[in-house]
């Protein structure tokens, strides 16, 4: 799964859940699907902001 793909799918469940019009056990399962999503996107952007660190040679700490 690529990161936008991730993204767009939180945003889709995002959507949902503040609509309030769904049951609680789809909620929960939706909830849960969000949390994996959001760890994959931290994930990349972490993976992302050391490869941007290995090119640049320097410290981008701060700046991502």
């Amino acid at each position: 799964m690529t990161y936008e793909k991730a993204y767009e799918r939180l945003e889709e469940i995002s959507q949902a859940l503040s609509k309030n019009d769904i049951a609680l056990d789809e909620s929960l399962e939706l909830y849960a699907e969000g949390v994996k999503l959001l760890n994959f996107c931290n994930s990349k952007l972490r993976r992302a902001k050391l490869k941007l660190e290995d090119i640049n040679g320097n410290n981008l700490e701060g700046e991502l």
